[in-house]
């Protein structure tokens, strides 16, 4: 499940990349063919290796640092609006842990294995 931001930031990454290249849409130039010539992988595949390293990243920070604080901690109050919750950035590295067959459970030892 993409989201919207997702969506839209592909769609400027590939109009960037067609002008970078000198690609019209008069070309009928797909944009795997445009990926391919530009030798770079798909926005969500950035995304998603920019989002693990910041997690093992936060993951490696001392108790009390104010990213691993919100990554790790739970509101105790409030209520969720009605309707579909929007995608929080926890849910967004979980759906990267699981494209990646990294197991949700046991990402924090690989994760605290610099090397791996």
């Amino acid at each position: 499940m993409l989201t919207v931001q997702e969506t839209k930031l592909n769609v400027f990454h590939m109009r960037c990349l067609r002008k970078i290249l000198g690609i019209t849409w008069e070309d009928m130039v797909t944009n795997s063919e445009v990926l391919s010539k530009a030798k770079l992988s798909t926005i969500f595949v950035m995304l998603s290796v920019r989002r693990l390293r910041w997690l093992g990243h936060v993951h490696q920070m001392e108790k009390g640092c104010i990213p691993k604080d919100l990554l790790y901690g739970q509101l105790e109050l409030g209520s969720c609006p009605r309707g579909h919750p929007h995608l929080q950035y926890r849910d967004s590295c979980k759906r990267d842990l699981q494209s990646a067959y990294i197991d949700i459970n046991s990402w924090e030892d690989i994760a605290s294995k610099r090397s791996t």
